[in-house]
């Protein structure tokens, strides 16, 4: 390590030389061990670091960067935020990288996002800590930003001066020096009051924002909840770093809308799209669901074969199986996709359990009575038989009571468990029910039959 009597020395010299501007000799001195540049860089005045690691080779500066101290580091790259910048960034072990992005202020952090293409922020956002399906990700800079002692004559020349490079300029955000968000106020607003008026007395300071961690489903439904055309995405010290617009939140109800019905057809959700992704690719995402809902349906077939005594002196009772398990599957689907989207989108939780099931279990009472009494009419009908029209429309009405409630009570189950509801597929309810349906047939016939 060098001394401090050398680091005197060395910073002497780089000092004269960058008073007598002579930078092809500066740069030849600067040839010392990495961690010994970065701690001349530290004791150098501001307005000389961001020069000094100009003249740094690219795979050097990526070294040196990594030994510089947090605060110097965000400075750099505040005065300093071109592409050997953002290449440097890139190339930082994750955890040097995960250090400096905690200490970037929200400015620095618009600032890089300003200079790069969706695609480059896309990539970027991983590096600055952001994960995956959050507003981080999904948030743009680009928006136009009040300060609380402006006039509203000052307001309007920062909108036409800044507008055209905004994503909306429907909703205007007031902060402070430090880019704490203050308040925010509409166009609207602004347009209609007096030139004299100051930013901070019509303001709306009670706010509704997102952190950069938030879900983008919980982004969205606030969108949809409070009927906003962008919400402000705060960082954690609650300094506005960006803004997430309907467009983008259009984008996210489509992509989770996608991946529910996915799931709820027993789909696991591709990377890629459809047409994208391989044919080997959609192969791995279904056939898992496929063996095991293979191997729940054998439970079908056991349950068959152990009443084969039954059926084979009542042949009649065959027949009316795959309407009886079709029905339930189709109640038991039916309500499942009902809780299913009212969790997804925050229409009922997971606290209302017992009164959505409660409800169901009426309703599946009501309509098995209904259907019960139409298939004991068909079942007489076709076999003239009422015992065993008795024991159609019997099963009939227990099969789609429990079918509601089994289709309702699981999602609730998965969700409380902490999983996503949309992964009790419908595929699998369905064949739950239809094992279920054959046990109280098959019941209910050996008990009225013998």
């Amino acid at each position: 390590m060098i001394s401090t009597m050398e680091l005197t020395a060395h910073m002497e010299e780089v000092e004269n030389l960058l008073e007598n501007k002579d930078y092809h000799r500066l740069k030849e001195s600067l040839t010392s061990h990495p961690a010994e540049t970065a701690e001349l860089i530290n004791q150098l005045a501001p307005e000389h670091r961001t020069l000094i690691f100009r003249l740094l080779s690219k795979d050097t500066a990526v070294e040196v960067f990594e030994h510089v101290d947090g605060a110097v580091q965000s400075e750099i790259l505040s005065g300093f935020l071109d592409e050997k910048v953002l290449g440097i960034v890139d190339e930082m072990s994750p955890d040097d990288r995960a250090r400096l992005i905690d200490e970037l202020p929200a400015s620095v952090v618009m600032m890089l996002r300003k200079r790069m293409t969706p695609e480059e922020w896309h990539s970027t956002a991983v590096l600055l800590g952001y994960n995956d399906n959050t507003a981080g990700r999904i948030m743009t800079p680009e928006f136009v930003d009040l300060r609380d002692h402006m006039t509203v004559r000052d307001a309007l020349k920062r909108i036409r001066r800044i507008g055209d490079d905004s994503e909306t300029i429907y909703y205007l955000y007031v902060i402070d020096e430090t880019r704490h968000l203050l308040g925010a106020i509409s166009l609207r607003k602004v347009v209609l009051s007096e030139m004299d008026t100051m930013i901070r007395d019509i303001m709306d300071t009670d706010l509704i924002k997102v952190s950069t961690d938030d879900d983008q489903e919980d982004v969205a439904r606030v969108t949809q909840d409070y009927d906003f055309l962008a919400v402000p995405v705060v960082d954690k010290e609650n300094r506005l770093v960006g803004i997430v617009t309907v467009d983008d939140i259009i984008d996210v109800i489509e992509e989770e809308a996608t991946e529910d019905i996915l799931k709820g057809s027993g789909v696991e959700v591709a990377e890629k799209g459809y047409f994208e992704s391989s044919v080997m690719n959609n192969f791995t995402k279904r056939i898992g669901w496929m063996m095991l809902l293979l191997v729940l349906n054998t439970l079908t077939g056991s349950i068959i074969l152990s009443q084969k005594l039954l059926l084979e002196g009542m042949v009649v009772l065959s027949a009316f199986i795959p309407i009886l398990i079709g029905s339930g599957g189709n109640a038991g689907a039916q309500s499942s996709t009902v809780v299913i989207r009212g969790l997804a989108i925050g229409e009922i939780d997971v606290e209302s359990a017992m009164r959505i099931i409660l409800r169901e279990f009426v309703l599946g009472i009501s309509i098995g009575l209904l259907l019960g009494l139409a298939a004991t009419l068909w079942a007489f009908w076709l076999q003239g038989d009422w015992t065993v029209s008795f024991v159609v429309g019997l099963s009939f009405i227990l099969v789609i009571t429990i079918a509601t409630t089994i289709g309702t009570f699981l999602p609730f189950l998965v969700k409380r468990m902490g999983f996503d509801p949309a992964l009790i597929a419908t595929p699998l309810i369905t064949t739950t029910i239809d094992v279920t349906a054959l046990l109280i047939y098959f019941m209910i016939a050996g008990y009225l039959l013998g």
